[in-house]
């Protein structure tokens, strides 16, 4: 029994050594991102310049007839997000490894009243949320036990989870998950910092959902994710038949999110175009910009100071119990 007790302590201490590493050079990425957004003044998106990294604040355009409900709290929102995490074991601890994560739509339209509106496509982004935080538990070979909303969503977004396999198993075989959820209301005002692009700007939409669907495979042309997830044989290329489908996909989440008549008077007025691009940061958060500063900030110095602390701790366990 003492020897499987040192096993697990060496274990540990070789893991926590690890992640005091991990935290200190997490906690300089979040403090750049955070001295960024003290560099950055806040503009407003009819002014904003494409290309460069701009910092917008806003309200979230949605339609009430058009709201999505959040499969945990059941909540009306715009747009929700999702993280799996999978239970791992050690001998006698257990820690949650996050495997996926999923977004309602592809993301929301903002608007600062400049007379101009910005798109956010949320995937990629850091989620700077404050408010509780929505978790459920189940394991896989107890699937029949999930919420039906639960269900829907995972089922619904099957096409985006890598990892995750929505697929009942046999008690033996049986893993335990962890789903988180975060949602953002319509009208809730956001803080969006990121690389602003173009591509949106139409005189007159005679034809919105065809106009969509050549945007979407410009977007999927455009980004490297997008192009691995369509790529249907995983020939590192997209052929037609893969594009067309994708942008099909991809599209149609924009028109269930959005009506018709809405999206014909949004899309000219889009300026801004919000999306992941190395190695720029790209936060989303309903936090005012101070209290996301001081936010960040605290983690960083938490983060910096932290990791090395446990790192030599560990190391230091590792050394006295090997010599």
């Amino acid at each position: 029994m003492s020897s499987n007790n040192d096993g697990d302590l060496i274990m540990g201490a070789a893991i926590g050594a690890v992640m005091g590493i991990v935290w200190f050079f997490k906690g300089f990425h979040e403090l750049k991102i955070k001295r960024t957004i003290q560099n950055i003044p806040t503009s407003k998106i009819n002014t904003g310049a494409v290309g460069t990294d701009v910092e917008i604040k806003g309200n979230i355009i949605a339609e009430k007839e058009r709201l999505v409900t959040a499969p945990i709290s059941g909540q009306q929102c715009a747009i929700y997000h999702m993280e799996i995490q999978v239970e791992r074991r050690r001998k006698n601890s257990t820690y949650w490894v996050t495997i996926d994560r999923y977004y309602s739509h592809e993301g929301f339209y903002v608007d600062d009243q400049s007379g101009a509106t910005a798109l956010v496509l949320a995937e990629g982004a850091r989620v700077n949320r404050k408010g509780k935080t929505n978790n459920t538990y189940f394991s896989s070979s107890d699937l029949d036990e999930l919420p039906d909303l639960l269900r829907k969503s995972l089922t619904k977004n099957q096409h985006k989870l890598k990892k995750f396999k929505f697929k009942k198993t046999s008690w033996l075989f049986s893993e335990k998950y962890r789903v988180l959820e975060w949602y953002f209301l319509p009208d809730e005002e956001v803080y969006v910092l990121g690389h602003a692009v173009s591509g949106l700007r139409f005189e007159k939409i005679k034809k919105p959902r065809l106009k969509h669907f050549l945007q979407a495979k410009k977007e999927i042309q455009g980004d490297k994710k997008l192009t691995a997830r369509y790529d249907a044989n995983a020939d590192g290329t997209l052929d037609h038949n893969e594009l067309e489908r994708g942008a099909q996909i991809l599209a149609q989440r924009f028109s269930d999110q959005y009506s018709k008549e809405k999206l014909e008077a949004l899309i000219p007025k889009t300026k801004l175009i919000f999306k992941k691009k190395k190695p720029h940061p790209f936060v989303i958060s309903n936090r005012p910009e101070q209290e996301l500063v001081s936010h960040m900030g605290t983690w960083s110095v938490v983060k910096i100071w932290g990791g090395p602390i446990l790192t030599v701790a560990c190391v230091f366990y590792l050394y006295t119990l090997f010599s």
